[in-house]
């Protein structure tokens, strides 16, 4: 070997011996938190020094369709300025065309390269005949940017110049890559911060010990920093129950069963005791959090406040007891006024086998009817109420209503007895009751008045709901009103009993009642409609 030859390798050594020095620095500056611009600002200097040039780097923007400058040694801000944002592309300069095709350019000339005809007058004001750009690749094949070196005259690089620009091009690229990545996890870092500290529950995250890791604004008001099941202060201010209400020892509360293996979801209810003495109710849920290769390394916690739900279903609890108690009071009471009508309805019955007198017997027998039929009334109440003493279906109490008027006070061969209702409309036990009375009453009315000795009719009782209001019509086929007929005058006009009892029914639904002829084929009838608010 020649003296050059040797003098040529030891130049290639020490220069190797930099730009290695150049890259351990960048990297551990950058690895102690030093920002990307600082270390890319090294390895250009680098690059200008060792290789007796001007370097730049610049980088790949959001859009991927421009170069956006980074740093550089050598060049002044007039040519960065303008060179900023150069298009990435076929026809674009070095940097712009590497970018594009991913593969290293060299331009000897730039002076003889029509793809620098636009920027000839740029190049010659700051002394520039030489360009030789690398692409900056990720370890994926991305393009992330450009390392350009300028020279002052035309030249082509040698093998020694082109390992030198590889090196600082992969350090660039690890460099670049570190920073994109870090800039990443800090931004999903802040996004889960900001997602925990905003969450509607507590959340924490324990070790192994007990000890927080990490917890949110709402876990911070419940703990001060431990697991209750592994801090005795902790658990004094947690009582946990199972659903049947038993307590909960403190072995077995939701994180200490996590960190034995256990998922607790969706979570076992606590009594917390907070810092000033009062009681609210919480659901903590709790799982393990393990490694690539299964171990627990610590527990994720979630309280929930269920303060509010708690004690409504403590209150609902209770309003079904008082009811389910008001229940059978109300049930018994309605018994036992079954079985008064039924003592009255026995007693009335002797009594009037003892009169003897035309017109106080009749007085007596209409009183015993009467009894008879609102015994009935309250017994079919009570079997629609049985199950809900609020509401009942109209339709089913009226069908069997008239089971039992038909049973009770029909002959077959003189009357029929017609129930036409609309089933699912609910109504008030209230209503009902008076409802009935009032379709007793007229049914009643009708198989005393309408039909003579021999003639056969039918009584139709019709229900139905007409927008906010409900409608019956009580309709018979019998002889008809005659005119001045007592048993139907309006109310106060010295009508009969029944007729009273009606009226006196139709105010406290807060109806009315209309009373006509509907004349059906020389058989007028008669026809009772009442409608009252539902």
């Amino acid at each position: 070997m020649d003296d050059h030859g040797a003098e040529r390798d030891s130049g290639g050594a020490r220069r190797s011996e930099r730009l290695l020095l150049a890259q351990k620095t960048a990297l551990e500056r950058a690895i102690g938190g030093a920002g990307l611009d600082e270390v890319l600002a090294l390895l250009v200097r680098a690059g200008a020094e060792q290789l007796g040039a001007r370097a730049a780097i610049f980088l790949v923007d959001e859009g991927g369709l421009s170069l956006r400058f980074g740093v550089a040694a050598g060049l002044p801000d007039t040519y960065t300025r303008v060179v900023d944002g150069f298009e990435i592309g076929p026809q674009a300069p070095s940097c712009g065309l590497a970018a594009h095709s991913g593969e290293r350019v060299v331009v000897e000339n730039v002076a003889l390269d029509p793809r620098w005809a636009p920027y000839y007058a740029l190049t010659r004001e700051h002394g520039i005949a030489a360009c030789w750009s690398t692409p900056i690749r990720a370890v994926n094949g991305t393009v992330l940017g450009a390392f350009t070196i300028y020279h002052a005259t035309p030249c082509a690089p040698g093998p020694l110049d082109l390992e030198s620009v590889d090196l600082l091009t992969h350090t660039a690229a690890l460099l670049i890559e570190r920073d994109r990545t870090e800039r990443e996890r800090q931004s999903s870092e802040a996004l889960l911060s900001s997602v925990l500290e905003h969450l509607p529950v507590g959340v924490a995250v324990y070790d192994t010990q007990g000890r927080t890791t990490r917890n949110n604004r709402l876990m911070r008001d419940y703990t001060n920093g431990s697991l209750p099941s592994a801090d005795d202060r902790e658990a004094a201010r947690w009582r946990a129950f199972h659903p049947d209400g038993r307590p909960v020892e403190r072995k077995d509360f939701s994180g200490a069963r996590a960190l034995r293996g256990e998922i607790v979801v969706p979570g076992m209810d606590f009594l917390h005791r907070a810092a000033d003495g009062t009681e609210h109710w919480t659901r903590v849920s709790a799982a393990p959090l393990r490694d690539g290769d299964g171990r627990i390394t610590g527990v994720v916690a979630v309280v929930s406040d269920i303060d509010a739900e708690k004690r409504a279903a403590q209150g609902l609890a209770a309003a079904l007891d008082e009811a389910r108690r008001s229940e059978l009071v109300a049930h018994e009471m309605s018994h036992r006024i079954m079985n008064s009508f039924q003592l009255l309805h026995g007693l009335v019955a002797m009594q009037t086998a003892t009169v003897t007198d035309p017109a106080a017997r009749k007085v007596v027998e209409q009183a015993f009817s009467r009894i008879q039929a609102m015994a009935l009334v309250q017994r079919r109440l009570f079997e629609a109420t049985r199950n809900d003493l609020a509401t009942l279906d109209a339709a089913d109490y009226l069908q069997r209503l008239g089971e039992s008027l038909t049973g009770a006070f029909i002959d077959s061969g003189r009357c029929t007895l017609v129930i036409d209702a609309t089933h699912g409309i609910p109504m008030p036990a209230a209503q009902a009751s008076s409802m009935g009375l009032i379709v007793t009453e007229l049914v009643l009315n009708a198989l005393k008045h309408a039909f003579g000795a021999q003639q056969h009719g039918t009584v139709t009782v019709r229900f139905e709901a007409c927008g906010d209001d409900r409608r019956l019509t009580v309709t018979d086929d019998g002889a008809g009103l005659p005119d001045g007929a007592g048993t139907v005058k309006p109310a106060g006009s010295g009508q009969g009993m029944g007729m009273t009892l009606v009226h006196g029914l139709v105010r406290q639904l807060g109806g009315t009642l209309e009373i006509d002829r509907p004349d059906r084929g020389g058989r007028p009838g008669t026809r009772f409609v009442l409608t009252f608010p539902a």
